[in-house]
């Protein structure tokens, strides 16, 4: 706080001590004027008249320039300089590397042990995956699915940040580790492509065997067997994939470039995980489930394909699902082939789902597997095949026609738009 000097008292005048005269000169005047009415005169000689006193110096009057000058204030403390705004942290990758307590959370929990199959998937037969778009383009999040490289296309729509890969079969789950090598060594997708051509198979087993060194020599050699197995099916099958269109517009994770280097940063970053899996098992869901909780991200894409057709809602399975965080625009991605149903393209129907409805249904025992679910659907009402799109379907109260959600949501991300 500032000191100020006390105001001069300029606008008093100045007190002047009045002068006093002596008792003694108004006796004496009184005296004289006594005798001189008598006719007395004064006694010989010369009379000394003793002169009236003077009188006194009035006291100097105090002006302005007498008053002692004020004290100056001390000067003011220079006001305090205000900290700097911190730097806002920049947004998180969500993409980026896992930390080591991220990675550890991620690949927590056992897979289920799997039985040998008849049948090895190592390509499928889905077409139409693009009916799916309006409902999964730039969620994020978790992605869980089954089958073999049409998760890719929808991974990378989803923009999905964290993804299990399930299969019942061995050959699906050692498949996908080979994806992982040969895609993190190929640029672009046609490179990729190559990989899988018969001109380039010793470059390709000589990286399979680098990436796989750590491995005993069992697994090494069961991976090694299961690239020259399926390379010729699986590079007959890319080449219709990487010309996959849509009215022109590219539609699969390889036809479109950017979806393709959404996969391959996610296999760079560690973020695939691929593991046996049985849905209605009692380790791999609910490991999957558990990882997701931990890590905070919800699930946003369940992709079952068809698998549903083969078993009923056992007691785990409705466990299984019911484990799995969701938020509202989660959904739930299957596969229909049924002759009573429209298909999307030759063989196969594909439904859409909220994950909060189907967990709320499962809940109900009358829906024992999922054609009966289908069958209580549509007597409530809520099982819409009239969607405006050959062959899509939606199950659940709450889910808009893909014309109307084009016309509600914003611009999506540039590689999920770009893939019609």
């Amino acid at each position: 706080m500032r000191m100020q000097a006390a105001p001069a008292n300029d606008d008093l005048p100045a007190r002047s001590a009045a002068p006093r005269r002596a008792p003694l000169l108004s006796w004496a005047l009184a005296s004289a004027v006594g005798l001189a009415s008598l006719g007395l005169g004064a006694c010989a000689g010369t009379t000394q008249k003793t002169p009236a006193p003077a009188d006194p110096e009035p006291a100097p009057v105090a002006t302005v320039s007498d008053a002692p000058a004020p004290t100056p204030a001390p000067p003011a403390d220079p006001e305090p300089e205000s900290e700097p705004e911190p730097e806002p942290e920049p947004p998180k990758d969500p993409y980026a590397p896992l930390d080591d307590a991220q990675r550890a959370l991620f690949l927590a929990g056992e897979a289920d042990v799997l039985t040998p199959t008849p049948i090895h998937y190592v390509k499928s037969n889905e077409i139409r995956h693009d009916v799916w778009f309006p409902y999964i383009a730039g969620h994020g999040g978790a992605y869980i699915g089954v089958g073999s490289d049409q998760n890719y296309t929808l991974i990378a729509t989803a923009r999905s940040e964290l993804v299990f890969l399930l299969d019942i079969d061995i050959n699906v789950v050692r498949l996908h580790r080979i994806y992982e090598v040969l895609i993190e060594a190929s640029a672009d997708p046609e490179t990729l492509l190559q990989r899988w051509h018969e001109d380039s198979k010793d470059e390709s087993i000589a990286l399979i065997e680098k990436a796989f060194a750590g491995l005993d020599e069992p697994e090494r050699k069961r991976l090694i067997r299961q690239y020259k197995a399926s390379r010729e099916t699986v590079y007959r099958h890319l080449k219709i994939v990487i010309r996959r269109k849509r009215d022109g517009v590219a539609t699969s994770w390889l036809s479109n470039p950017e979806l393709y280097a959404h996969i391959r940063t996610l296999y760079q970053n560690d973020r695939i995980r691929a593991m046996g899996g049985d849905l209605t098992g009692g380790s791999s869901l609910m490991a999957v489930g558990a990882a997701v909780k931990a890590l905070e991200i919800p699930v946003k894409v369940l992709y079952l394909s068809n698998a549903e057709e083969y078993f009923k809602y056992v007691p785990q399975y409705r466990e299984n699902i019911r484990t799995l965080p969701f938020e509202d625009n989660s959904v739930v991605l299957r596969t229909i082939y049924s002759k009573e149903w429209v298909h999307a393209d030759n063989l196969w129907g594909y439904q859409v789902q909220r994950l909060a409805d189907f967990q709320a249904r499962l809940e109900d025992a009358k829906n024992r597997s999922r054609n009966s679910m289908f069958r209580f659907a549509e007597k409530d009402r809520v099982l819409d095949k009239d969607t405006g799109v050959k062959g899509l379907s939606l199950l659940g109260p709450d889910l808009a026609h893909p014309d109307a959600l084009a016309k509600s949501q914003p611009a999506a991300a540039p590689d999920a738009a770009s893939s019609g």
